[in-house]
């Protein structure tokens, strides 16, 4: 495990300031959205290492900030290409349709958690 969160954090140090105007798109949409990548992979991975060592604070850690990096991504990314309307309205339909879709998989993860346990 530790091996693989080495191999993340370094993943994660390639989507920093080190993008060239004239590289290419490729490196430019990994500087613009690879961090938002990298971190919901963290995300997922914490949510795999809690459900293997059966710990139920990291399952919550890693739903959270999966919870996070959509909410960070949708801020910096998607709400300056709207329209204030459409996107206040867009981030009230992710809260809520969000939020249902995490916390339903978050309680079906702790039940598969608790009958692997018992």
């Amino acid at each position: 495990m530790n091996l693989i969160a080495t191999l993340w954090v370094v993943a994660l140090g390639t989507t920093g300031g080190w993008f060239d105007a004239g590289t290419g798109f490729l490196r430019h949409a990994w500087h613009e959205s690879g961090s938002y990548v990298m971190c919901a992979l963290g995300s997922v991975g914490l949510i795999l290492w809690g459900l293997k060592e059966t710990r139920k604070e990291r399952i919550n850690l890693g739903v959270a900030g999966f919870a996070l990096t959509v909410f960070f991504f949708y801020f910096s990314s998607v709400m300056d290409k709207l329209e204030r309307s459409a996107s206040l309205i867009g981030l009230g339909l992710l809260f809520l349709l969000g939020g249902w879709l995490l916390e339903k998989t978050r309680r079906r993860l702790m039940a598969r958690l608790e009958s692997r346990s018992s």
